[in-house]
């Protein structure tokens, strides 16, 4: 019996200290936040006084985007990825008021579909390596 509660005991740890995944949904076109607009499904407007940088992402090395107030601290940060089984996405920063995404994945079935903005996550994210792109 004690060592069934020890072993129950040591799962329950192991398991709560596994870290968890952070996850992210498509971006609403439409959605308006203090930081940006979502304009179109690869596109940002960004709020005045906000830049945006290029960062790593669950889709690539330069498939995130931290969005930085104007102290320079994080406020959020965006994806440009999909939900596929070979991804290539990437952020375009070319007009630095309008953040976008390039690039493509390729479904199970052989399909090219673009990429697309997915998020937000307000402040910095824990581990951009681990978030989850997940449909509705």
């Amino acid at each position: 019996m004690k060592r069934l509660l020890l072993l129950t005991v040591v799962l329950v740890i192991a398991v709560s200290c596994k870290p968890r995944k952070e996850v992210m949904y498509r971006a609403v076109v439409g959605t308006k936040t203090d930081l940006f607009e979502v304009v179109s499904s690869k596109e940002l407007k960004l709020a005045p006084g906000v830049k945006s940088q290029i960062v790593g992402g669950p889709c690539g090395p330069r498939s995130g985007i931290a969005l930085l107030r104007q102290n320079g601290t994080v406020g959020g940060y965006m994806v440009c990825g999909c939900v596929g089984e070979s991804q290539g996405c990437f952020t375009v920063n070319d007009n630095p008021e309008h953040p976008s995404c390039g690039g493509n994945c390729i479904d199970g079935q052989g399909n090219a579909h673009g990429c697309e903005m997915w998020g937000p996550i307000i402040g910095p994210p824990r581990d951009p390596a681990r978030i989850e792109l997940r449909e509705r």
